[in-house]
């Protein structure tokens, strides 16, 4: 009789703990929280295995170094921006007519055009990998020599003169960086001492499977085994190399999310422990703040905002709705340190967002290029992005920079007037952010320190819109910085007729 209350006893807390007979697949959440698997007993029953979160070994201090929301980052594919050596263009992988292979841009162009870069308040520079690629590597994302410099873009001496010049203009460098994958022809995969250095061959087809995001072979790129401790010691040696070799600012690392928490809280306490004002950026493509905070609790100062970028793009396009935007914003009490993520608009994975949004782009592209100038966050620009560039599918999002198009660009006119004014506007430099009244066609907020406010209104719709805001704060008289007519607050509420597609940026008097 015990023995049968026992069985029942057994079956039930089988069943209440979810597990079912026959099946052990293994299921884990996308952010990787709690990795819970029911497996066979000796038995013949299931029961639960409950596998823990990461813990960080190292506590490393991570709130940005150098680096704050003071501060706008400019992304340039070296290859693409602009041929300052010829000499470096008589390979047989360059051919400008080919969007997949080398088209000149080098490592002397971007020295060449700093004072350009200078111009758009651009205080940092983050480019595409030095590292040399194999043929056709034109992006940088195809390692086959961890510590040489890829000779179609330069030398080490134009690395290190590139970063001189740019200290100079005090602009910082960002160097990209990638520990994830090698190249597709790495000498590595042909050297027998090196067999352990790379996972099994593995396509990557449950995205929300932690361990196979980690160890499977990205766009069929060879996949790196971080746990093995000789490829952890190669890889943290060589970004120290770089670091001291070049004077740099900081790093992007690229693919984070399919590289072990254990390297990367291993890799950052080095680099901090040695240069702690160093800035890392992490790629961490994934829109839950939740699971790219984790990775800031490694040791990562700041990540690119996916959540935030995601409601961008949602949000100011042809039909585009509030709704996932508003909700990016809400989610950012989710994140330690907000303030050193890179939000962006445009990069070389996606489509330009002035392409995406289809009719009226340009309208859509001035009110993103706002909401991103005048959030409390690290802006990252995109080449082009400031002259309208067009760009769909990679590889046609990076085209060639239009230079002609810098000569005269009313974007480009609209761009410098938002970034002069969030660099000298006190409640754009420090001033919290409040979101005030929104529906899903239309947003405003407010930037506020002392007497200082500053009030975004924005109408996504082709329409005219009446709607009234609520303002808590006592001023009462607004200018808009872009037609500068006067506005007047009138029992704290502001009423506004929006023009089609409307953009208000309204300072206070």
């Amino acid at each position: 009789m015990k023995q049968k209350i026992l069985i029942l006893i057994t079956i039930a807390l089988m069943l209440s703990s979810g597990c079912t007979l026959n099946k052990s697949t293994p299921t884990q959440s996308i952010s990787n929280h709690t990795n819970k698997s029911c497996q066979t007993s000796a038995n013949g029953f299931q029961t639960k295995k409950i596998k823990k979160s990461y813990i960080p070994k190292y506590n490393v201090s991570n709130t940005g170094g150098n680096f704050s929301n003071h501060d706008l980052i400019y992304f340039i594919m070296t290859d693409r921006f602009y041929d300052g050596d010829t000499s470096n263009d008589n390979f047989p992988d360059v051919n400008k007519k080919d969007a997949k292979a080398y088209h000149g841009g080098d490592l002397k162009g971007i020295i060449k055009k700093l004072d350009y870069i200078k111009s758009l308040g651009t205080t940092a520079i983050w480019i595409t990998p030095v590292v040399k690629n194999e043929p056709k590597g034109y992006h940088g994302y195809w390692a086959y020599d961890f510590y040489k410099v890829d000779p179609h873009i330069g030398t080490m001496d134009d690395f290190k003169n590139l970063v001189d010049e740019a200290h100079k203009r005090n602009i910082k460098v960002i160097m990209d960086y990638v520990v994830n994958h090698t190249g597709y022809n790495s000498p590595w995969l042909k050297d027998d001492t090196k067999k352990d250095w790379f996972h099994t061959k593995l396509n990557i087809t449950n995205w929300s499977d932690q361990k196979q995001v980690e160890n499977g072979w990205l766009s069929g790129l060879p996949d790196l085994n971080q746990e093995n401790p000789e490829v952890r010691k190669y890889f943290i040696e060589n970004a120290l190399w770089w670091i001291s070799k070049t004077n740099i600012d900081g790093m992007r690392l690229d693919t984070v999310r399919h590289v072990p928490k254990e390297f990367w809280n291993e890799f950052a306490h080095a680099i901090k422990e040695k240069y702690p004002n160093f800035y890392l950026l992490g790629e961490v493509w994934n829109e839950s703040t939740h699971y790219l905070e984790q990775y800031h609790k490694l040791g990562i100062d700041g990540l690119t905002n996916y959540s935030m970028y995601n409601g961008i793009k949602n949000a100011f396009t042809r039909f585009g709705q509030t709704d996932s935007l508003i909700n990016a914003i809400k989610q950012e009490t989710n994140f330690s340190n907000p303030e050193i993520n890179g939000i962006f608009i445009d990069n070389h994975d996606n489509m330009r967002l002035i392409s995406m949004a289809g009719k009226h782009g340009k309208e859509y592209l001035k009110q993103a290029l706002t909401f991103e100038l005048t959030y409390p966050s690290i802006p990252i620009i995109y080449y082009g992005t400031e002259i309208g560039m067009q760009g769909k599918s990679d590889p046609d999002n990076r085209r060639d920079m239009e230079w002609n198009k810098t000569k005269k660009s009313d974007i480009l006119d609209f761009y410098r007037k938002i970034v002069d004014f969030r660099n000298t506007n006190p409640a754009l430099q420090t001033g919290d952010f409040k979101l005030l009244d929104y529906d899903s066609y239309f947003l405003s907020y407010m930037r506020k320190h002392n007497n200082s406010s500053v009030i975004v209104v924005m109408n996504l719709q082709n329409k005219n819109k009446n709607v009234t805001i609520n303002v808590p704060q006592n001023n009462t008289k607004f200018k808009d910085l872009l037609t500068n007519k006067t506005y007047t607050l009138e029992h704290n509420k502001l009423q506004l007729m929006l023009k089609p597609l409307d953009l208000i940026i309204l300072e206070s008097n």
